[in-house]
């Protein structure tokens, strides 16, 4: 005989929650009782009852010296106040789920909306929801009770029983949303009782006799029951062990167990050693029941252990840690920048550790920081061999470059490689993000990480020059700033590129070195004369954005302007002067002197300065004639 026991079966997260409650309650306070039984479990309400925990129906059979539990399914907003009016200590041990739901149904009802419950009318979680909103719920059960004049003309809001049919909820909130005008459909069905129902439907296809644990009144039992018939053509339905005739499951060969929400540990315990007296568990049961169903471990403050997500909420994770007790996650606990219920996942077996055995209330506490913390770690150790890029936000300046974070840790990035240019300023990063490589990650006693935006940023802005360069074209003049000198020119920063000016491109007049016209920091107009978009290169002229010296001259002198010039040259036929920086004229001999002279160098030598008259200039050819014999002693300019 093999036994196959659903991992999900016992008491839920809300269940083990309004027990462990109970209990606390019993050992501090007097005259407790639960306001009708905190489970729909005999064998439960029987252990209360030996702890001194009575049930009452009525808040009538209250008395103000009492302290009353308010049981799992919770209970309507009037009998809340009622509880309040008379005085006695309230103990709410409604489930977080059904709790939401009044939420949902109060917030929902004050906005004119119609609740809409899909459940059982009688269960009293449904009762307590319909309490959240005077009473005036249209509670339905089946999907043949929806129909249009029940909900023409409607403006709905639809929750769920906590404990309900999934596959039967989706037909009726279907129905609804075809009938209704408007429909707010929220689905409250606990996860975990989706996690019994479809664990114990697997179960049940796969075996030859299931049998399902529970209180008879338990309507999510009953449900696993319901499920378990449709799936498996053998089911025993028992509260207890005592209820299990092993004469008549001895012959199956593979036996199924499941159990409802509010049934206890120990119930489930003595149905597995009652079958034990036939089938050796040994042999038969998997070695993750036996492990299930053991003593349970003992803890110690720094273990890294394994626990299972049974509940989760905005500020807490609970877990099964196989301990006498739950284990408690607090947000503060985790990454500050995780959303609880996006990252956990009811079911999911994670790492944690031990940091307090018990929080005042008997839980432990527990802790993903250190593991996150290494676990993160090793995947930034991951990132430098790949050369995956991560994100960092810049915190502070500091001495030689930057202190970052990446979430919760430190790190440094050399001012060296922080791509900035010599005109950023340090503070214009602070304060923002940016992708970098990991160059380094140590670890000694403390983690020390160094990044590098020294890359990003160089590919960045050549991305950025090469997009903006496809608008540009040879001819256009621009406006940058100096930002490199170098024997062969400058660079200059046009904001999403640089532009090289060749030293023959900056001045009209003959320079030696650049820093002759130009210094860093200067802002200049470039004229774009060659574009290399191959290579992302530019390459500019500052001398062309100017007037030529020949405009200058001609726009300056005219034929007949008696001038001062330089010599600085010879030819056979005359001497050469210079009239202004990169404008010359040329003296013929036979104006250069009333004598007649063999050569020019007879009365003429370079540097010279000398008085000419301009006598011609063609303004086609840019050439200019000039003559020393017939000028005078005035100088025009």
């Amino acid at each position: 005989m093999e036994l196959i026991v659903a991992k999900s079966a016992g008491f839920c997260f809300g269940v083990k929650n309004a027990m462990d409650k109970a209990l606390k309650t019993a050992e501090e306070e007097k005259n407790v009782k639960t306001l009708g039984p905190i489970i729909h479990n005999p064998d439960a309400v029987n252990l209360l009852e030996k702890k001194g925990i009575f049930v009452v129906e009525s808040i009538d059979d209250v008395k103000p010296e009492d302290t009353v539990i308010i049981r799992s399914h919770g209970i309507g907003k009037k009998e809340l106040l009622d509880l309040k009016e008379k005085g006695v200590n309230v103990i709410d041990a409604t489930c977080p789920y059904v709790k939401n739901i009044h939420n949902i149904v109060e917030q929902n009802y004050s906005k004119g909306y119609k609740i809409v419950i899909i459940g059982d009318s009688e269960h009293p979680e449904v009762k307590g929801i319909n309490g959240w909103c005077d009473n005036s719920a249209i509670i339905i059960k089946d999907v043949d009770e929806v129909n249009e004049e029940k909900f023409k003309n409607q403006k709905v809001c639809v929750v769920a029983q906590t404990t309900f049919n999934l596959k039967k909820w989706h037909l009726i909130a279907s129905k609804i949303i075809f009938y209704a005008k408007e429909s707010l459909v929220i689905n409250t069905i606990c996860s975990a009782t989706e996690i019994r129902q479809k664990e114990t439907e697997e179960i049940a296809k796969n075996v030859d006799l299931m049998i399902v644990i529970g209180g008879k009144n338990s309507s999510n039992t009953k449900k696993l029951y319901d499920i378990s018939k449709d799936n498996c053509e053998n089911v025993i339905f028992i509260e207890n062990a005592d209820e299990l005739e092993v004469e008549k499951v001895k012959d199956y060969e593979k036996i199924g167990i499941t159990a409802g929400a509010s049934t206890p540990q120990f119930v489930i315990e003595k149905v597995i050693e009652k079958l034990s007296n036939i089938i050796d568990l040994d042999e038969e049961v998997s070695n993750e029941d036996i492990d299930y169903f053991s003593d349970f471990k003992r803890l110690e403050v720094g273990d890294i252990i394994k626990g299972k997500v049974i509940h989760v909420t905005e500020n807490e994770v609970y877990f099964d840690i196989g301990y006498k007790s739950d284990g408690i996650l607090l947000k503060e606990e985790v990454d500050s920048f995780v959303n609880l219920k996006e990252q956990f996942k009811l079911g999911e077996v994670y790492d944690v550790e031990v940091i307090k055995l018990n929080d005042g209330e008997g839980n432990v506490l527990l802790s993903r920081k250190n593991i996150e913390r290494m676990e993160f770690i090793e995947k930034l150790k991951q990132c430098k061999l790949d050369g995956t890029l991560i994100e960092v936000e810049i915190v502070k300046s500091i001495r030689g470059g930057f202190e970052c974070r990446i979430g919760d840790i430190k790190c440094f990035m050399p001012l060296s490689h922080s791509g900035l240019s010599f005109q950023d300023s340090l503070e214009s990063i602070v304060g923002k993000k940016f992708k970098v490589n990991i160059l380094e990650v140590k670890e000694d006693e403390n983690v020390e990480i160094i990044v590098s935006r020294k890359d990003v940023a160089k590919q960045e802005k050549l991305e950025k020059a090469r997009k903006k360069i496809e608008s540009l074209k040879e001819g256009d003049v621009q406006k940058g700033k100096i930002k490199t000198i170098i024997d062969s020119g400058v660079f200059v920063d046009a904001n999403d590129y640089d532009v090289f000016i060749p030293i023959s491109e900056l001045s009209w007049k003959k320079i030696q070195k650049p820093s002759d016209v130009v210094n860093i920091g200067d802002n200049v107009e470039f004229m774009i004369i060659k574009i290399d978009r191959a290579m992302v290169k530019v390459t500019g002229s500052i001398k062309r954005t100017m007037e030529t010296p020949w405009e200058k001259f001609t726009k300056k002198y005219s034929v007949g302007d008696i001038i001062e010039g330089k010599i600085v040259g010879f030819a056979d036929f005359g001497a050469f002067v210079e009239l202004e920086d990169g404008v010359q004229g040329l003296v013929h001999i036979s104006n250069m002197s009333y004598i007649k002279i063999n050569r020019p160098q007879d009365i003429a030598r370079i540097g010279q300065k000398v008085k000419v008259k301009i006598i011609d200039i063609d303004y086609e050819n840019k050439k200019i004639s000039l003559s020393m014999k017939d000028a005078k002693s005035k100088v025009t300019g």
